[in-house]
């Protein structure tokens, strides 16, 4: 995996943080989010990669997309970076969906 591509979903995961798109986490999850993210960005080998992705993704499907503070460039940066670090999108589309579903009563 190239590291630019990891630049760009650390970036992409920071901007979603600064956006407030992860202030439903309690404070030892982000912590503990943050911490992996940061294992993820420096690990080299594959193997151990693929396993610091899989603990990732819990994580990245709790992304809160109707913050207002989210903008549509956002989620478009946040898209591709999890594309081109060959996270399966289509599975945390449910979970995404489940995170930010309303409750209408």
């Amino acid at each position: 995996m190239k590291t630019n591509n990891k630049a760009m979903l650390y970036e992409a995961v920071s901007e979603f943080i600064q956006l407030h798109a992860f202030d439903h986490l309690l404070d030892n999850e982000l912590a503990q989010f943050k911490n992996l993210l940061q294992i993820w960005s420096e690990t080299k080998d594959v193997n151990e990669l693929q396993l610091n992705t899989e603990k990732l993704i819990p994580y990245l499907s709790k992304a809160n997309f109707f913050v207002e503070t989210v903008s549509p460039a956002a989620i478009q940066l946040w898209f591709y970076a999890l594309s081109y670090n060959n996270i399966p999108i289509s599975n945390m589309m449910q979970d995404m969906n489940a995170n930010n579903e309303i409750n209408i009563i």
